[in-house]
């Protein structure tokens, strides 16, 4: 973690009679204007007649400062989250045709923001490690960032920022079989009261273009406000690194 994109090679899969090249060039385009605010050249790529559309990039970068490992938190670092999660729950929702028009556009917004600004901030903040919150959900990636060591991270479900749709299809009934799996694969690592069944499943919930987690030094967040507002985003303290609890992760209130 802490590259800088130079150039990238687009990769496209596209069923050619099923849909139309007009679609395919406004995918195109917004990969287009993407990449441009990235400042990432795209210099070529690739295109195959597929059954199922897929679009992406091969990306070529530098690292000139630092390189961010995930799993090199310490003890006494706070930890935080730039993006709310349930992008993964709205995506299920837009797939049933149930998703209003506002809830597609607001998680739309969340999904192409870029990640340069929180990747600044984390660097002002002397972060110690960082990664990106996806497929695996916050839960998942957090459980990778303690790896090995003897430390644990308490996780204050009040403070996690979720998106207000997300919390509204989940009452209905709405979770994806990815998010499901990540619940299966890390509920052994986890404790927390029975009453935030729901909150934990958002927590588990499998994110595309999430925001980034990050641990710094308790010190670093007196200036927090002022760097926010200087690099123009925002950000959310969800929980601490500790070391007197078994579990990897402890899911409370603070």
């Amino acid at each position: 973690m802490g590259g800088k994109p130079l150039s990238a090679l687009q990769l496209v899969s596209w069923p050619r009679e099923d849909l139309s090249f007009e679609i395919l060039s406004e995918v195109l385009n917004g990969g287009l204007q993407i990449m441009n605010q990235a400042g990432c050249t795209i210099i070529g790529g690739h295109s195959i007649d597929d059954k199922e559309p897929k679009y992406g990039f091969a990306v070529t970068g530098i690292i000139e400062d630092n390189i961010y490992r995930k799993t090199n938190i310490k003890e006494g670092d706070s930890l935080y989250l730039t993006k709310p999660l349930g992008s993964g729950i709205i995506s299920s929702a837009i797939k049933k045709n149930i998703a209003s028009k506002d809830c597609i556009k607001e998680v739309t917004d969340l999904m192409t923001t870029l990640n340069d600004k929180a990747l600044q901030l984390a660097s002002e903040m002397n972060a110690n490690a960082i990664t990106d919150v996806t497929g695996f959900g916050l839960l998942g990636h957090l459980i990778e960032m303690v790896g090995e060591n003897d430390l644990s991270v308490n996780l204050f479900s009040n403070k996690i920022p979720f998106l207000e749709y997300a919390e509204k299809y989940l009452e209905q009934g709405i979770y994806p079989s990815g998010s499901t799996r990540n619940l299966e694969s890390i509920r052994e690592h986890i404790h927390f009261d029975k009453s935030d069944e729901s909150i934990v499943n958002l927590m588990a919930d499998a994110q595309t273009s999430g925001g980034l987690l990050f641990s710094s030094p308790k010190k670093t967040s007196e200036n927090i406000d002022s760097i926010c507002q200087k690099i123009g985003i925002e950000i959310w303290e969800i929980g601490n690194i500790v070391s007197k609890y078994k579990n990897k992760v402890n899911i409370i209130k603070s």
